[in-house]
């Protein structure tokens, strides 16, 4: 779908102004704090909080954020976390607004449809045509609001001047709510969240998890909307969610600052997969930012020196005086030396420091580690030979999680994984020197199956001088969606194939004396569902087959890491 393109009989956006000061019991000179209804092109309203600053203030530039988790949350001026106060004491309107068929907005709930699309630019339009604002609009947001921020860039509204979208989903079907065919597990944790218009507890979710086949859950849960019955119909990457990317057409010319973390589970593909799209299509690729720290999806936005006990020094960013300059440059005007700060800063895990790259690609060179006998990872394709493993989906491999707090991270410590049966390793001599990985890696894996389909998981782990493992890049396939990711094919059984498995993108240094070590296994339990071994579709699968799976090594079949190093 073009990204300007229109639902059918849609009239263009009504332009109104604010008529709710004179009927409010407060102090118009001084920030106060207003909801109001805002007009979609179709009549549907979407209910906002609005912060205004001081009269003397104003007309002001505004943020907005567009979320499904409830606005009211985010209208807490007394949390500093949120820092909403330090943006309106810097003469910022602020906009928070529930998204369609949400909270007390109008409309059908249609989870990561394009009405985030059209409704994010009729607010952009609405708000800049407002007396208390200058016509300068900016957006933000992380995770879902970072995807209502994305997909209201693509509708490149006039007054849209910046935008931040911190880990924004979008890369649908490569990242969720499937990955490569595998069913994210984690969206029936998602939809008992966000089941009604206001955004529940998680309640018995960790049960929910268990439920066989998954769609069960679904009728426990009931959930509103759309959304679930998408999730269970639409494994693939089909024309449903085709029509909700635009991949190659990002044309859009919205200064971004992209935000994102290296430990982040859920959406770091989008995230970067919505940056390479700006730099090689955008107009405004020159105005295009991408910052990346050492930090999970949450902690993204609200950045950290620590996760899961690795110390990370001078991780922790102030977040919101990076958002405040950036915004200051594009919606202010203010000549603060934005404009001339590097394009592209890293946090290096490896190294525990903050670099700057020119550019995210380029300057790299390839570096291949092939698997080999007796758990090795060499320079070259060795003898040939095989690795086999059972997997049995009724003692599913997969990082321990805790199901019923808030948020949902697995260890970096890969400890707990490789003591589990049904995982199988590779691992390569200390290094003489440093090796800086930079950019997509993949595993090119030889394998074979004896069922007509299971999966594929891997974990790229940095081993310490002590041998502590630690997670640096993960990827994972359906074996059924190797050849193509709409249209799912039985896999002959015992037959060995090539895999492609997509690892996430990566920036570490891998020390001299460090070692690199590859995982395999055939699950990611309960962060994935558990693929029964059979060739259906995943929503009905509840009836176990064990799989005797097997990895080949050699020059026959040369298995390998495939990495980009910097030269």
């Amino acid at each position: 779908m073009s990204p300007s393109r229109l639902p059918f009989g849609m009239p263009p956006a009504t332009d109104l102004r604010s008529h709710f000061d004179a009927a409010l019991n407060v102090d118009l000179d001084q920030p106060h704090k207003l909801e109001v209804s805002i007009p979609m092109r179709d009549g549907v309203e979407l209910a906002a909080t609005v912060f205004l600053p001081a009269a003397s203030e104003r007309p002001a530039p505004a943020i907005l954020e567009g979320t499904p988790y409830d606005k009211e949350p985010l209208s807490n001026v007394d949390d500093p976390v949120l820092a909403e106060t330090r943006h309106i004491d810097n003469g910022y309107a602020i906009v928070n607004y529930d998204t369609r068929g949400r909270g007390k907005s109008e409309g059908e709930w249609q989870a990561f449809s394009m009405y985030d699309a059209w409704d994010g630019h009729d607010v952009v339009e609405w708000v800049a045509a407002q007396d208390w604002c200058t016509g300068a609009v900016g957006q933000e947001g992380l995770s879902y609001d970072g995807w209502t921020t994305m997909a209201t860039v693509s509708q490149n509204p006039p007054h849209l001047k910046a935008a931040i979208p911190f880990s924004p989903a979008g890369r649908w079907q490569q990242e969720i709510p499937y990955t490569y065919g595998c069913c994210q597990l984690f969206f029936v944790w998602w939809y008992v969240y966000v089941r009604r218009r206001i955004s529940e507890g998680l309640g018995s979710t960790p049960e929910l998890l268990e439920m066989l086949p998954i769609e069960a859950a679904g009728e426990k849960i009931k959930p509103a909307g759309t959304g679930w019955r998408e999730y269970m119909d639409h494994e693939g990457l089909d024309e449903l969610w085709r029509s909700r990317r635009w991949d190659g057409e990002y044309t859009f010319d919205t200064p971004l600052l992209h935000v994102t973390g290296w430990h982040d589970r859920e959406d770091i593909h989008g995230a970067f997969h919505h940056y390479e799209q700006m730099m090689a299509h955008s107009p405004a690729r020159e105005n295009q930012w991408l910052l990346v720290g050492p930090w999970s999806h949450v902690s993204t936005l609200w950045p950290t020196d620590e996760h899961k006990g690795v110390h990370y020094p001078d991780a922790a960013l102030d977040m919101p005086a990076i958002k405040l300059r950036f915004f200051d440059h594009f919606l202010k005007g203010e000549d603060n030396g934005v404009d001339t700060e590097p394009r592209v800063r890293l946090y290096d895990p490896g190294a525990k420091e903050w670099t700057v790259r020119e550019a995210w690609k380029g300057g790299t060179k390839p570096f291949d580690l092939y698997l080999a006998g007796d758990g090795k990872l060499a320079a070259e394709a060795g003898e040939d030979g095989e690795d086999g493993y059972a997997y049995d989906p009724a003692k599913p491999n997969g990082m321990k999680l805790k199901l019923d707090t808030l948020p949902l991270e697995p260890n970096l410590d890969l400890a707990e994984l490789e003591a589990q049966d049904g995982v199988i390793g590779w691992t390569g001599e200390p290094l003489a020197e440093d090796v800086i990985v930079r950019g997509w890696g993949e595993l090119e894996l030889w394998a074979a199956t004896d069922r007509e389909d299971t999966e594929w998981y891997v974990k790229v782990a940095d081993v310490d001088p002590d041998g502590k493992a630690l997670w640096v890049g993960w990827g994972c396939l359906r074996a059924s969606f190797a050849d193509d990711l709409e249209t799912p094919t039985a896999v002959t059984p015992n037959e060995p194939r090539l895999y492609s498995i997509e690892l996430t993108p990566t920036f570490h240094t891998f020390k001299a004396g460090h070692r690199f070590r590859v995982l395999l296994s055939s699950s990611e339990y309960p962060w994935y569902a558990r693929n029964m071994n059979r060739f259906e579709p995943i929503k009905g699968q509840k009836d176990p087959l064990v799989a005797t799976n097997t990895a080949f090594h050699g020059s026959a079949r040369p298995s390998r890491l495939r990495l980009e190093v910097e030269e």
